[in-house]
């Protein structure tokens, strides 16, 4: 047998068999996305809980007080949907919302759970960083004072 037969076809099946090998393959590691080095050097936010329960009608006006302070993610909009959700709730139903707020020039998660007590009540629970759960716990205590409860 000839070697000229067999040479030329062997050749383009390793280029082939190569190109497969180096270009199709699953690359060893994955380079990290861009935004993973956005926030590389930040570290985990701590959350505290303020939490409380209001009757119906005064948790849209505690809302809307809030918003004096509270910007960012948190909007009237945002204020309203709350309300809505806190009045066609269930008995015993549990909502859980998610937003980025900026308070006091900081951005800042605010974590929102809404509870519905009962029929005219619903208890509202807000997992955000300390100085804003502080801030959330005077106003509590201030609007409370206010409407002699």
């Amino acid at each position: 047998m000839d070697h000229r037969n067999w040479f030329a076809p062997a050749v383009i099946g390793l280029i082939i068999l190569g190109y497969w090998y180096f270009a199709e393959r699953e690359p060893d590691h994955v380079p990290p996305d861009e935004s993973d080095y956005l926030h590389r050097d930040e570290q985990p936010v701590k959350l505290q809980e303020s939490s409380t329960s209001f009757d119906l009608s005064d948790f849209a006006p505690f809302l809307k007080r809030l918003s004096s302070q509270v910007t960012g993610g948190y909007t009237a909009k945002v204020v309203d949907h709350l309300a809505g959700l806190a009045s066609t709730m269930k008995h015993e139903q549990e909502r859980s919302l998610e937003y980025e707020a900026v308070f006091r020039g900081q951005r800042c998660p605010l974590n929102i759970g809404l509870f519905k007590d009962d029929a005219e009540e619903i208890t509202i629970y807000f997992h955000t960083p300390k100085p804003l759960a502080d801030f959330i716990d005077s106003e509590i205590e201030a609007f409370f004072v206010e409407r002699g409860m």
